[in-house]
């Protein structure tokens, strides 16, 4: 589902942009340097590492010009006075935060303005607020209820709309390259993030990025960097899932499943088109039962036949929702007699469970006709499993499975300096000497398997050698998804990384010199709705103890109001509690939009 001020203190020039002359080389405090900025150079289509910057002063009447060459200042400031906009006059350190999702969005917003200018460099412009993503799919909301721009006028943060291409933790800068002009930016990306690296085989046939989509690259220095870049879908190689299928995570998604949905009535209608291939078009599959899927399904259960069946009488009794998962029951993360209810509700409602499944493939073409056939959004795909073969359906969402995205996979893998001032051993016995920084090969300490970074009780990113020893960047964090804590890993929800937002902005305000216990997961409960205006809610007990005072959870029309009010209550703005609570009130007297576009 912000911010350039001034730059942090600067080493040496990074690898591949050249020397650093020294009337241009920043000194360690800002408020002794002019605001400086970076002048960018078209990206060409050649190696990362040759990528060619400089860095300059650029003018403001120059900002036009393909190539920007010189100014004397510059703001970048999403808001600011004119005064600190034009002298330069703070002091405060840079803390960049990748990623504008649960974990950077909420950081930005908690760190104090008076210690820190921050900044969020992101692809998206936006936060979403996912809890309700599904309800945007299914008509219940507008897509702009949930989200919330990164440039607000009352939040003093910078942001860059760009995609981060690697870190220099010697020189602490970062790499990146602008998004404002690009594609897809508001949808999944549809890459080989989760493919392994020697499958190249179909990545030769695939279409080659557009030339204008490749933005200006530059180089952005920091004092404190954050990563919470977030995941991608993982399709665990499943064949033309990643080609074919939708997935969910942004609000690109949930506009590209509810336009589908709407798509496939309308073809279903059409005097042409034959019974078979009608009852097709009307089968949506999802695939995951976690509470995404879930709660996917309930609320597309819900569209169609408190609203969709208004409009298309002549289509009742042949839309179909299935639920698939490999898992043998839904919503394994809640107690065992919540998912029983669950799946036992869902059923009552016309939703058909399926787990215990496998599926092998996703294609385009009704079953049983002869592979490969070519795209045609005008008729169903098929959906392969082991347990039943091949399935007609008219869409199919993927809503299970996280993989590493490119960046936290490939850009942050070795190390080709050492980062001397910011490492500290983990046994607490300081810097390392020069024979160990040089006795063998460093790379960023990865989870095994997941790829997650591996950070310390304190949110730390670490590095490791091939001997086995590790150190700890001491102004490099990383939260959420894409990172995993040592000391137990907390389940990938946004209440855990916005609990670990939150814990980093307030060890942050503290400052370094005082004493801050590790970040430790407090469990506040699971929701999840399951149709009909019924949901449920998984009570946290401590240690795994059911207490005498408090059930297991609650279920039914109580929950359901629990998921109401929660959700209310933890949109971020005001602006979006009054809408989202207004456009409910809408849907009770008038019902869900229905539009397709």
């Amino acid at each position: 589902m912000r911010r350039i001020s001034r730059f942090g203190s600067w080493g040496s020039a990074p690898a591949g942009l050249g020397p650093m002359s020294p009337s241009l080389r920043p000194s360690s405090r800002i408020a002794r340097r002019t605001l400086s900025s970076i002048s960018c150079r078209r990206r060409v289509d050649t190696p990362s590492a040759s990528l060619t910057l400089t860095t300059s002063f650029i003018s403001s009447t120059s900002l036009t010009s393909p190539l920007i060459t010189r100014q004397k200042y510059r703001s970048l400031a999403t808001h600011t006075s004119t005064v600190t906009a034009t002298t330069a006059l703070t002091d405060k350190p840079r803390v960049v935060i990748l990623g504008s999702g649960w974990g950077g969005y909420n950081l930005s917003r908690k760190l104090s303005p008076s210690h820190y200018s921050p900044i969020v460099i992101s692809p998206r412009s936006y936060f979403v607020f996912t809890p309700l993503l599904t309800d945007t799919a299914g008509g219940s909301l507008d897509f702009s209820h949930i989200v919330e721009p990164v440039r607000d006028r009352n939040a003093k943060v910078d942001f860059i709309q760009a995609a981060a291409r690697a870190v220099d933790f010697s020189t602490k800068t970062v790499i990146c390259e602008a998004t404002v002009v690009k594609s897809g930016v508001t949808e999944s990306p549809r890459s080989d993030d989760d493919r392994s690296h020697t499958d190249t085989e179909n990545a030769k046939s695939e279409p080659t990025q557009p030339s204008w989509e490749k933005g200006e690259t530059f180089s952005v220095p920091y004092d404190k960097l954050v990563i919470s870049v977030g995941t991608v879908s993982k399709t665990f190689g499943t064949p033309g899932v990643r080609e074919n299928a939708l997935f969910f995570k942004d609000v690109g998604d949930a506009r590209r499943v509810r336009r589908r949905l709407r798509e496939c009535f309308e073809l279903a209608v059409l005097p042409t088109t034959s019974p078979e291939m009608r009852r097709w078009l009307l089968h949506f599959a999802i695939v995951g039962a976690g509470p995404t899927g879930t709660e996917l399904a309930a609320s597309l259960r819900d569209f169609i036949s408190a609203d969709l069946m208004t409009l298309y009488p002549s289509l009742k009794g042949i839309p179909k929702l299935s639920l698939y998962d490999v898992a043998p029951t839904v919503l394994s993360m809640f107690d065992e007699s919540l998912s029983k209810y669950a799946m036992d509700a869902m059923r009552k409602e016309g939703v058909d469970i399926k787990v215990s499944h496998h599926v092998e493939g996703l294609r385009w073409g009704a079953p049983g006709e002869q592979a490969p056939t070519e795209m045609d959004p005008k008729r169903c795909l098929t959906l392969t499993t082991k347990e039943e073969g091949e399935v007609g359906v008219g869409m199919c969402v993927w809503a299970t499975g996280n993989a590493m995205n490119s960046f936290v996979r490939d850009a942050l893998a070795d190390v080709q300096a050492f980062p001397t001032e910011s490492a500290l051993l983990k046994d607490g016995k300081g810097r390392p000497d020069d024979d160990l920084v040089q006795r063998s090969a460093w790379h960023v300490k990865k989870a095994p398997k997941v790829g997650a970074l591996l950070v310390d009780e304190q949110l730390r990113v670490q590095l490791e050698n091939d001997s086995g020893d590790t150190v700890v960047l001491q102004d490099v964090f990383a939260l959420g998804d894409n990172a995993m804590p040592e000391n137990g890993a907390p389940p990938a929800t946004a209440q855990a990384t916005f609990q670990e937002a939150k814990w980093l902005a307030t060890r942050l305000n503290r400052g370094d010199s005082q004493p801050t216990a590790p970040f430790s997961f407090r469990n506040m409960g699971t929701l999840a709705y399951i149709g009909n205006a019924n949901a449920l809610m998984q009570i946290p007990h401590e240690k795994g103890q059911h207490s005498k005072y408090l059930p297991e959870g609650l279920k039914g029309r109580v929950a359901w109001l629990v998921w109401n009010s929660a959700y209310l209550t933890m949109s971020i703005s005001w602006r979006n509690k009054v809408r989202v609570a207004f456009r409910w009130l809408l849907n009770h007297l008038f019902g869900r939009d229905v539009s397709r576009y």
